[in-house]
């Protein structure tokens, strides 16, 4: 089966939810919030494709609600990943591995610790995401790989 018409259909039932639509409306890092996280949820759904795993659809849905709140509150940053968990289990069924992905994105910065490999890998390719949105090629994507690895290398040692 082609990827994309499998991701599609992982997928298709959060991308036709009114809540999570509006996300179209709410600007992250120069583009929507939307299209942020389906950056998210495709490179997530494709390195787990590669690595074989066997939960790729919960995987790849808990990546696409990683940033389901539309909550323009200053300290957004702090607060996000549990607001979006919040919305995401309004508006969807979800796994407790799912549940510690959505927690847990934003960690070192938040009070979730990853208790998955999963969630390890749906943290990191957001913030791989995210440079890459911020920057638009103004830093190599490789220095910022690399910078994301050493952050949470040292986040897991202490």
């Amino acid at each position: 089966m082609n990827w994309e018409i499998e991701f599609n259909e992982i997928i298709s039932d959060i991308l036709v939810n009114e809540n999570f639509i509006d996300l179209k409306y709410v600007i992250h890092h120069g583009i929507s919030r939307l299209d942020h996280s389906l950056h998210v949820a495709r490179i997530t759904y494709l390195l787990c494709k590669k690595l074989h795993m066997k939960n790729l659809k919960e995987v790849t849905r808990a990546a696409l609600l990683h940033d389901f709140f539309d909550n323009k509150e200053k300290f957004a940053f702090y607060k996000h990943a549990d607001w979006a968990l919040e919305n995401a289990m309004k508006e969807f069924q979800l796994n407790s591995m799912q549940q510690n992905i959505i927690a847990s994105h934003m960690f070192p910065i938040c009070h979730t610790l990853p208790n998955c490999k999963e969630s390890f890998i749906v943290s990191t390719v957001d913030k791989m995401v995210a440079l890459y949105e911020l920057t638009k090629y103004k830093v190599p994507i490789e220095i910022g790989a690399i910078f994301i690895f050493v952050i949470n290398f040292l986040a897991i040692q202490r």
